[in-house]
């Protein structure tokens, strides 16, 4: 029970941190956007007034803007977890270094049997 708790405060937590810092991600992309090209950036691929350039460049310019919030998300929510729960946070349930971790632990299983 403690443990869905964990998982539930965390995802909490990892929202309270990553919905200003997406926002402030935005603002700058924008802004960068601004300053090197006068013209609003592309909103889709089937834009008619974007060149094929600034498609790629919007779409690349975005990409960076994702992997940035990802990144500055993870990082902060861990900080302010380990500030207010002092501990680390509860560890990803679908991600593939737990499968790697459960896939090793049979291997090992499986040949300490045999």
């Amino acid at each position: 029970m403690a443990n869905i708790v964990g998982k539930i405060g965390w995802r909490i937590t990892t929202l309270a941190v990553g919905i200003p810092v997406g926002i402030a991600v935005k603002k700058v992309i924008d802004r960068a956007w601004s300053v090197a090209r006068p013209d609003r950036p592309p909103r889709g691929a089937k834009d008619p007034n974007a060149s094929f350039g600034d498609a790629v460049s919007w779409a690349a310019l975005s990409a960076a803007g994702v992997a940035v919030t990802q990144l500055a998300t993870t990082k902060g929510a861990r900080t302010l977890w380990r500030k207010l729960v002092g501990a680390e946070p509860p560890p990803f349930a679908n991600s593939k270094s737990d499968k790697v971790e459960t896939d090793e632990e049979a291997a090992e299983a499986e040949t300490t049997v045999a």
